[in-house]
């Protein structure tokens, strides 16, 4: 799902959706909206023609074929798919960005128009005009009352519209942290660096210096056994508030599961990202740790690292690939040490 209008078209788009929701009488809610403002924009064709068929055959969308129309023709997502998710994310979020500062300037609009028509026709009706036009003006104060009336009420439907807008967008900013962010050291996750590296690629040129870290806690499996997985998980934090005190502010730390971890260092040299990995290295390795009940030492908790330089165009992949080789040579080398791809 993309869309790309500035919001002036946003704006024109949410124009024509409004009247056409308010009279087939569907529910001002994010998801109609959506749906309306795809219809407007001619987005998704085969998605106009469903819904002239839904308005003729009910005279509205009902609440479950709205449900099923977005789903079908507007989300497209493979729940699988990490940068689908992603797009899908970002363009949610623009559209509903738009449609809480199309509906302000709407609602503002509509609301000045309705009242100025209010007030011509009574200042009309107190000027001596003719007999016969009396009834025309009688009818046409009535009906500007209507009016008035109608606009008073469904701006309150556009109150309701703008705080389930504005709750959707909180929303979806929550959503994002947390599909983002590894819930138990506060690291970012995968998701997040194979994105950064999108952009990067996308900003720079393919000889721009960019090296990964790869990061394994030494004997992992051990330390749990042994010590437990709620001691494991301690040691796991403290690793993640290691990497986001110790890591420059350009280099993002990530989890990617388990006991591994990755820094993506974005116009660091190779020699500069073994650096990185050399103090985070030593700092973990000087840090006694205690038993939180017993009080009692525990052994020294070591990591391995592994470290490859971007090689022209190459995918994230393939260094990924190269610096957990140079992990694997960290590993059989005796551990606790730094090798480079």
């Amino acid at each position: 799902m993309k869309f790309s209008d500035d919001s002036g078209q946003a704006a024109n788009y949410l124009r024509q959706a409004i009247p056409t929701m308010v009279k087939h009488n569907i529910v001002p809610n994010p998801l109609n909206y959506t749906l309306w403002y795809s219809y407007f924009s001619e987005t998704f064709p085969a998605l106009n023609q469903e819904l002239d068929q839904v308005i003729e055959r009910y005279g509205t969308c009902p609440a479950k074929i709205g449900e099923s129309l977005f789903i079908q023709h507007i989300s497209q997502v493979d729940d699988k798919n990490e940068e689908q998710l992603e797009n899908f994310q970002k363009a949610i979020s623009h559209l509903v960005n738009n449609l809480s500062d199309s509906l302000d300037h709407t609602a503002k609009q509509t609301d000045g128009y309705s009242a100025a028509l209010k007030d011509n026709i009574s200042a009309l009706e107190n000027h001596d005009v003719d007999e016969a036009m009396r009834p025309v003006l009688s009818e046409l104060n009535a009906n500007a009352t209507a009016i008035y009336d109608a606009n008073q009420q469904f701006h309150g439907q556009l109150s309701s519209a703008q705080s389930e807008i504005n709750q959707l967008k909180m929303e979806l900013e929550k959503s994002r942290v947390e599909a983002n962010t590894d819930p138990l050291t506060g690291l970012s996750n995968r998701r997040v660096l194979d994105a950064i590296y999108r952009q990067f690629m996308d900003d720079h040129e393919k000889e721009d210096e960019l090296s990964l870290i790869i990061m394994d806690i030494d004997k992992f499996k051990v330390f749990n056994d042994t010590h437990g997985h709620l001691i494991g998980d301690q040691i796991l934090k403290f690793v993640g508030e290691l990497l986001k005190k110790e890591c420059p502010k350009s280099i993002i730390p990530v989890r990617f599961g388990g006991e591994e971890f990755a820094m993506l260092c974005p116009n660091f040299s190779i020699d500069e990202a073994r650096d990185v990995a050399e103090n985070i290295r030593v700092k973990l390795s000087t840090t006694q740790f205690n038993h939180k009940k017993t009080g009692a030492k525990l052994p020294p908790v070591t990591a391995s690292f592994g470290c490859a330089a971007k090689i022209g165009k190459e995918l994230l992949t393939q260094i990924i690939e190269r610096a957990d080789k140079a992990l694997y040579v960290a590993k059989d080398q005796g551990r606790n040490q730094v090798q480079l791809a």
